[in-house]
């Protein structure tokens, strides 16, 4: 009994030990304020108690607003960062409980031979240290550290998934136990049975209600319900027969699911961000259920292969094979099994299901123990591992096909993945158990040797996930990143008072959002964003001071050009209005406009450019404030720059004022250095043409004084 209540403190010690170290990490590279793409938007619904985008994220806003209130950070946007830091760390623990759940299954058959034999044993040794690694792989991943530091749904889909899982391992452990209790109670009057009623139900209650909670922060997390029922029937067949245990089970998904009601009662306060106005049936359909998001393109990758793999040989398929394989004619196509293979590597789907990719985020070594623990943990510890085999490969797939991204959109899937990778992480920890009993199996039963051989094992394997973590800090760390931040303010300062400003791109608006919404910085300022012109819930929820007709939804239907045209006529007069570069270089504006910073203006009789306006600028991870953790966003970020400041140039050579024109021109290789051919070569094309205008976007010069 002592010897257990030691090993469950060390079990207790390291779990804290896990828990603390990753939250550490986690806060160390934090994102201090906003960050680029979902994360403005989420920021701004959870601080005003509004909707985000669809499905709504009714449970990520409540608990952001909750961590909004905390009196830590310098701004609410650190305190929702601190959220996902939180929950990615709480995701790590799962993994620590769900690897010693499967690794200590068998704990009980085995006390009392322990305590006949008390010999060193890898299983009660490296119990608690493997799920530790494990732990640690999981954390330092890629992928998950990345959404750990800054304000994002996915740490809290990890936790919520992984709580699920380890709470049906729990229940499956309560069960084996009951089993082995009537096995050894029985009698003949009351001989012990096979399948034992189902008990500890309230363990299968509190999933259900994770699974509805769940479903309130990321959809997908539905999808483990496939491999939850899988390991519920295999372990309790019986449970089906019981209506009882399934009504309750259903009324606890209910109230989990009940989180969604609080969507229209938020929307009745008519908060600022508000998509789809859900405080109708209609509209609650049309948020739950993603309607906005229709017309987004798909791949139509499954067809596009079936229809290869099915084509006749030398059979040209113009819509599928000709687009996938634009190199390659059917003649030259291999034949046979070479050809199908072909066909696969190079379509869509398969590009798609490229989007997992676990090499990524645990390494070489970490893979090949992920697969490694997989074989074990089916030899040993059949149905828990088999659960999560149906897990790993019901998220994936799913994921994939009902994504269906075509495939410059493949990276939005990414994050995706990450349940899949946090069971992964427990298949790394049965790796190493099965490494380490291998090992062992070889020392005999030299003692010394043996507690030798677990310390080795011990210190390589976490020196492993310790190495990995140093490997992908350079790419995760985000404490002194103001990218996103620095390019909201540039936008803002880019404005004269009482301004309109169209935006596009979310990755651009949605910081906007946070800084007047959250942070209360140029209120007077309208954003209007185009593509929501077309959603009569956005075009409702405008002023109707910025419209000429009384109902332009009404009148010109989800046409967004008419829309935004109606309102820069009513408007012109006596507001400036302004284009940030997407939507500039998006629906190309049909109206005279000069360059302003990184903004476009509407021109009006007596503009100038401001001159000084770059100087106002913030550039911090960009030109100064050291090296910064980079992504496609910031790439993207500094490719604007460099090109506002490349086409001012273009603007400044249509004045005539070469000088000021080579130094935009200087100033923007500097911002972004790729673009310095591009602009040697638009010059000397320009100089053949005899100084003919080429500029990117539609400007006139200003009118003289």
């Amino acid at each position: 009994m002592k010897n257990r209540d030691f090993q469950h403190i060390l079990t207790c010690l390291y779990a804290g030990f896990a828990l603390f170290v990753t939250f550490l990490a986690y806060v160390k590279t934090l994102a201090p304020t906003v960050s680029f793409f979902d994360s403005g938007e989420l920021i701004s619904a959870a601080y005003t108690l509004g909707i985000a985008h669809p499905p709504g994220y009714p449970l990520y806003v409540v608990l952001g607003w909750l961590f909004s209130k905390l009196p830590i950070g310098s701004s609410i946007a650190y305190r929702l960062n601190l959220m996902s830091a939180c929950f990615a760390a709480l995701s790590a623990l799962a993994v620590y409980g769900i690897t010693y759940a499967i690794l200590t299954e068998h704990a009980e058959n085995r006390s009392k031979n322990d305590a006949a034999h008390p010999q060193p044993d890898p299983k009660r040794m490296l119990q608690p240290v493997i799920p530790l690694i494990a732990a640690f792989s999981f954390a330092f991943s890629i992928t998950h550290w990345k959404h750990a530091v800054i304000a994002e749904v996915y740490s809290l889909n990890a936790f919520l998934c992984g709580l699920i899982v380890l709470l049906v391992l729990l229940w499956r452990q309560t069960q084996r136990a009951e089993g082995s209790r009537q096995k050894t109670e029985g009698s003949n009057s009351q001989p012990a049975t096979r399948n034992p009623q189902p008990t500890k139900l309230w363990l299968l209650y509190l999933v259900a209600f994770v699974f509805g909670l769940g479903f309130g922060n990321h959809q997908t997390i539905i999808l483990l319900s496939v491999a939850a029922c899988f390991l519920v029937l295999i372990t309790a067949p019986r449970i089906i027969t019981r209506p009882i245990i399934l009504v309750k089970i259903f009324l606890a998904l209910l109230i989990g699911l009940s989180i969604y009601l609080l969507a229209p009662i938020l929307a009745s306060q008519n908060p600022p961000i508000n998509w789809g106005n859900p405080v109708t049936v209609k509209q609650f359909k049309w948020m739950i259920s993603r309607e906005g998001y229709k017309h987004v393109e798909r791949g139509h990758a499954l067809n596009a292969l079936w229809a290869e793999l099915s084509s006749r040989k030398g059979e040209k398929d113009t819509d599928t094979h000709a687009e996938h394989t634009p190199d390659v004619s059917p003649q030259q196509l291999p034949q046979g099994l070479s050809r199908y293979s072909h066909i696969l590597t190079n379509s869509l789907l398969f590009k798609q299901f490229t989007s997992f990719a676990p090499h990524l985020q645990f390494g070489i070594l970490g893979l090949v123990l992920a697969l490694t623990g997989l074989v074990y943990g089916l030899a040993v510890h059949r149905i828990a591992t088999l659960t999560t085999l149906v897990a790993v490969v019901t998220l994936v797939v799913m994921i994939v096909l009902i994504s269906d991204p075509p495939e410059e959109n493949i990276f939005l899937v990414h994050e995706f993945h990450t349940p899949a990778y946090l069971l992964m992480a427990v298949w790394i920890g049965l790796g190493i158990m099965a490494v380490s009993r291998a090992v062992l199996a070889v020392t005999g039963t030299n003692h010394i040797l043996q507690y030798s051989s677990v310390f080795v094992l011990g210190i390589f394997f976490l020196g492993a996930s310790i190495s990995q973590m140093t490997l992908n800090l350079p790419t995760v760390d985000r404490r002194r990143n103001y990218v996103a931040y620095d390019y909201a303010h540039n936008v803002l300062n880019s404005l004269e008072p009482d301004a309109i400003l169209f935006t596009w791109g979310d990755s651009g608006a949605f910081p906007l959002w946070y800084l007047q919404l959250v942070e209360d910085v140029r209120p007077d300022v309208t954003l209007i964003h185009v593509p929501h012109l077309s959603a009569e819930w956005f075009v409702d929820s405008l002023p109707r001071n910025l419209f000429l007709s009384a109902d332009p939804f009404a009148e010109h239907g989800p046409d967004l050009f008419p829309i935004l045209h109606e309102i820069v006529e009513k408007n012109r007069p006596n507001r400036p209005i302004y284009f940030d570069y997407s939507s500039t270089h998006s629906i190309m504006p049909p109206y005279p406009i000069i360059p302003n910073g990184i903004v476009y203006k509407i021109a009006v009789v007596g503009d100038t450019i401001d001159s000084k306006i770059w100087d106002r600028y913030r550039f911090r991870g960009i030109l100064n404030g050291g090296p910064i953790a980079s992504d496609p966003d910031i790439e993207r970020t500094a490719l604007l720059y460099g090109s506002a400041r490349a086409e001012l140039g273009h603007y400044y050579l249509e004045l005539h004022d070469v000088d000021k024109a080579a130094h935009e021109f200087n100033m923007a290789v500097q911002l972004e250095p790729s673009l310095g051919d591009g602009i040697v070569q638009s010059l000397k094309f320009r100089d053949k043409l005899g100084g003919e205008q080429h500029a990117p976007v539609q400007t006139v010069p200003a009118p003289p004084h």
